[in-house]
């Protein structure tokens, strides 16, 4: 699952206006930022298979540091702390929370779509997964439409309606389906290197969709939740 892991984040946000988007993107792909350098560095390894499943060719064989059912705990927790200790204003109590389940989603979904190579915990014992990725007509329809419930959610908010909301959320619509179909990279190197460049990508364009522009009506503050101080890019105000 890739562009699916945004659903959630859409979700939060629509819950939690406060929390800039971007901030729940870069949240929500955590855990495969750390599974991206972890591989890179030697901590943690997989291997291209080509045809390993009808969804995508990588043996996610060794992984315990970022995908493991405590590791996940681990990474949530830490997360919100860490939010927590940079907005510990009594306005912002909650987001820490939120940011540690938008980092837990990830483990959630993976579950559905992976085989059996989510572990439990360390390099030893149960691994876990559905293995939805064998059928890849069945895994593109849950995370398409998981991904387009989660965005009319965003976008019952007034403010997600703008033309920018609309064309990120198109874009992203479509590189879903794209990636189902396009030839994946062709190393296990050049994969990573594109994964994270996309979740960089998908940061910007998240905060350039929920940028304010000139003319537009502030929110209202039931919008960003009673009480808060931040501006409607979601920055603290100084």
């Amino acid at each position: 699952m890739f562009i699916g892991h945004y659903a959630p984040a859409l979700v939060l946000h629509r819950a939690r206006p406060s929390i800039p988007l971007w901030v729940l993107f870069v949240a929500t792909q955590a855990v495969d930022v750390l599974w991206g350098v972890f591989v890179l560095t030697g901590i943690e390894h997989a291997r291209v298979v080509p045809g390993f499943t009808e969804s995508n060719s990588l043996d996610l064989y060794d992984m315990p540091y970022s995908h493991g059912v405590v590791a996940t705990v681990f990474w949530s927790v830490a997360v919100a702390v860490l939010w927590r200790a940079f907005r510990p204003q009594p306005q912002h109590r909650g987001e820490a929370l939120i940011l540690g389940l938008a980092v837990a989603s990830h483990f959630l979904l993976d579950l559905v779509v992976h085989i059996p190579d989510l572990p439990v915990a360390g390099t030893l014992g149960a691994k876990w997964g559905f293995g939805l990725w064998r059928h890849r007509e069945l895994a593109l329809l849950v995370e398409g439409s998981m991904f387009m419930v989660a965005a009319l959610v965003w976008r019952r908010a007034p403010e997600n309606r703008g033309s920018r909301a609309t064309l990120v959320v198109a874009a992203m619509a479509a590189f879903l389906v794209a990636s189902y179909y396009l030839p994946a990279p062709a190393t296990l190197v050049a994969m990573i290197v594109t994964g994270l460049t996309t979740y960089v990508v998908c940061a910007l364009a998240a905060r350039w969709a929920t940028a304010r522009t000139p003319g537009m009506i502030a929110p209202s503050p039931s919008m960003l939740g009673a009480g808060t101080d931040t501006r409607p890019d979601g920055c603290p105000d100084a």
